[in-house]
Formats: structure tokens, sequence, C-alpha cells
């Protein structure tokens, strides 16, 4: 434990962590922009009749139109505070809350992504992220090590566990989602060669290694340089990919400005030093003095004697401080290997029911065709009326409820209030509700089509017996 701890507090320069939080920065403010340009909240807040709920957030309400959009140019301006390093706390605090906020409103629109992007916002709160290369800051000698083994930890959860997810038939033999993708790709973008079953084979093996290995790969300095051009290499697939057939966002600049993480602390001020070497005062004129010896009427330095210190002499327990802070690390880390996996607890595919999905870096993991057709029915007649669900609500929440049987009872309690304003006598909402999954289990119900599922309730960690198990 003390050798740990010891590691977590050797000093190392702040110069990576800085230029993080630059292109971090960056690219916060690229995607807050994208949200402001394409009209996010409108879409997907302001116009959308009902809103899902997570649990424990059911108090969140949207803002008043004005005051949304008045939040978004907050949230831009304190991603100028994250990159410029000027006042740089409140800049995180401020893109940390208004960003979460904005996506707890809604889990219509959950995006792995845009969860890694509060925990990443959550870890620059306590850090010394503007140690260097910040606005009117005098950069610092050394930051505690801790503060980057922990952005770099959370990455390397991030892939691995994402690995892990793919170590399923589906995905190493099946090649699917993959061969789905592909499909798709291939139609939008004109080359069917996209359907061949090895190009399927080539990704879903590429981004299972790529996935399961990265990670530690960045971290060992052996592998560092073949596994960040294997990671760039990834991210322009992967933008290629997903740019013009589903959501993609900005989550490979992202991942790409986290390689800055893995290279060695002060390898960033070696190159600014480099390139820009009288601002770093390298050429700054000596001093005449003892030190300095005359020869043909020039003045040079007397060669710096090197000083062998033992290593030991620096090596001290660690204090109850930096032991507890070494213990919540652990802890922190632990949990985040953890919780993807609480599926586990479930009964069922968790692909099929959706229990215990989000937040566990199931990424681009699932595919699902459906048939949805949603019904009020007259409680004293039995007679039905459809109810087309897809002009309710946006693409984004009309997508999550093919693939999230939570958000149906939510949905369907909205419909019931709105068939007893409409005066339908004790009114009952069910639906046929036929899932295709993985390409391999074709279309079944999730659902019982005489459910009445307005009183179906959702509750914490708690498998919902009313979602039909899949038929093998």
């Amino acid at each position: 434990m003390n050798r740990f701890t010891n590691y977590l507090h050797r000093p190392v320069s702040p110069s990576s962590l800085g230029l993080f939080r630059i292109l971090f920065g960056l690219v916060m403010f690229i995607q807050t922009a994208y949200f402001i340009q394409t009209g996010f909240v409108k879409k997907n807040i302001l116009d959308p009749i009902i809103h899902f709920k997570y649990h424990f957030f059911q108090f969140l309400e949207p803002l008043p139109d004005p005051a949304m959009h008045l939040l978004m140019w907050v949230m831009l301006l304190s991603t100028v505070l994250i990159m410029t390093g000027f006042f740089y706390r409140a800049g995180v605090l401020v893109f940390l809350l208004t960003f979460t906020y904005l996506c707890l409103l809604d889990k219509g629109y959950f995006n792995n992504h845009y969860y890694l992007i509060s925990l990443m916002c959550f870890l620059m709160l306590w850090l010394k992220a503007d140690g260097w290369g910040a606005l009117g800051k005098k950069a610092v000698k050394s930051i505690p090590n801790w503060q980057i083994f922990i952005l770099k930890s959370q990455m390397v959860i991030v892939f691995f566990v994402a690995g892990l997810n793919k170590i399923n038939p589906y995905w190493l033999i099946e090649f699917q989602p993959m061969a789905f993708i592909l499909e798709r790709k291939a139609e939008v973008s004109g080359l069917p060669f996209l359907k061949s079953m090895a190009i399927a084979a080539f990704f879903s093996y590429g981004g299972f290694l790529l996935d399961l290995l990265v990670g530690f790969g960045l971290w060992w300095k052996r592998t560092r340089l073949i596994s960040i051009l294997a990671l760039i290499a990834f991210n322009v697939l992967n933008f290629w990919m997903f740019w013009n057939i589903g959501e993609i966002g900005i989550f490979p600049l992202m991942l790409l400005s986290t390689i800055i993480l893995f290279v060695e602390p002060e390898l960033p001020a070696q190159w600014w030093k480099r390139y820009f070497p009288k601002e770093t005062g390298s050429f700054k004129k000596q001093k005449k003095g003892k030190n300095a010896k005359k020869k043909d009427g020039k003045t040079k330095p007397v060669a710096v004697q090197k000083t062998v210190v033992d290593v030991n002499e620096f090596i001290q327990k660690p204090d109850k401080k930096q032991q507890w802070l070494a213990i919540g690390i652990g802890a922190y880390l632990l949990f985040h290997l953890i919780f993807p996996f609480r599926h586990l607890l479930y009964p069922g595919h968790v692909d099929w029911t959706g229990e215990g999905q989000r937040f566990a870096w199931r990424m681009k993991i699932m595919a699902k065709e459906a048939d949805v057709n949603f019904f009020i029915k007259n409680g004293e007649t039995g007679e039905k009326y459809p109810v087309n669900v897809a002009k309710m609500l946006s693409p984004k929440q009309y997508t999550n409820l093919v693939y999230y049987p939570d958000v149906i009872p939510q949905l369907a309690q909205r419909l019931k209030k709105e068939a007893i304003a409409k005066g339908i006598p004790k009114p009952q909402v069910v639906a046929d509700f036929n899932v295709e999954f993985m390409r391999s289990h074709p279309k079944q119900p999730i659902i019982d089509p005489e459910l009445d599922l307005s009183n179906v309730r959702i509750r914490a960690f708690r498998h919902s017996d009313w979602i039909l198990p899949l038929k093998e």
C-alpha cells in the first residue's frame, strides 16, 4: 500500500495534464457549438411532449425556452474558461453542472460518451490542470502523479470494459451487430463490398482486440507508439463508419485528446521549449561570475557536474491524508470496474431487456429492429384506438423506445392521461411490440400484447418481470 501511495504522490511535470485540459476544452467547445448550431435543445427538450426520467432524478425539469438557450451559451463560455485555464475550476464546475443537467433531463438521448464527459469533468474538478499552459498563470513545477493516473485509469477502464463486453457469441461468431451496421453503411455509401462477412469479421475482431488491449498498450512505453497509431486509425474509421448512419459526435475527437495523458508528463513542456525557446527563457543571457571562464575573449559556462542522489533518501512513509487519498482512488476505480456488470444481477440478456445496459460501456453492441404499435383500449367495450407514438417523440426518443423497454411505462402513463382527457372510459394502454434481436432471433413480442402498460412500474435495481424473456 505504501508503495502504491508513494507512486501516486510522486511529483511529475504538469505539462501533459495542462495540454489535455486545452484539448478537452476545445473538444467540449466543438460539442457545445454543435448543440447550439443544430438546435439540440429545441429538438430534444422543448419540442417533445414527454421526457423519460432517470431514477432519482425525476424532479429535474427543463427550464423555460429562453433560459434553456441561455444555458447553452453559458456552457459554451465555460468551455473557453477550461481551454484557457482562466478561472479554470469555475469553468469545469459550470460545464459539469450544465452538461450533466442537460443529459439527465431525458434518458431518451442517452449516449455513452456523454456519460464519459461528465465523469472526466468530475475528476478534473479536483486536479491542478491549470498548472501549465493557463492564461495569466505561472506554471507550477510539479503536480502529484495521481492527478494524471486517475484520468488514465478511467480511460483504460472504458476501453477494457468495452472489450470484455464484446466477449459473446453475437460479436465474435456471428459478427453482430457489425454486419448489420456495415449493411446500412453499404446502402448509404454505395459500397457493396462492405456487406462481406470478411469485412464484418475484420471490424468485429479489430474492435474487440483494440478495446481490450489499447489502454494497456498506451500505458506501457514499449508499445505506446503502435497503440497511438492504432487508436488514431480506429477513430478515423469509427468516424467514417458512423457519421452518416448513426450518432458518433465528438467521441473520436475526445478519445484522441486523451492520448496526451499517456505520454511522459514533461513531453509537452519539452516540445514548447523546442519550438518557442525565447518564450521559455532558453536564450536568456548568462551572467558573468565565478562559474564562468574567459577564452579568446568569449565567456563560456562551466559544465555543471551531475550529482548522484540516493533515491531511497526521498522515499518516505506516506502520511494519513495521502493514504486515504490512495484508498479513495482505489475505491473509485474499483466501483467503475464493477458497476458496468450489474446486469449480471438480472435474469435475461442485458441487450434484450435493457436492464443494466446504460452506463456500462456497451457501445454499438446491440442490434434491434421492431414493429411498434400502441393502442388506447376502452376499458368498458374493449375497443382499441391506434396511437402513432412516433409523432409524440423525438427521433432519439423513438430509437430508445426500441432499445430500452424501461421507457415504455412512462410513455404509457402519458397516453393514459391523454385518453382520460379525451373522455375514454377506463382507458388502458396496450402494445403490439415485436422485436428482431441481433439478426439471429426473429421478431417476437417483448411485452404481453394484452398487458395494461399504464399500470406497470419500473423500480431501481430490480428486474422488470413484465419484459418477456428472449426466445432462443
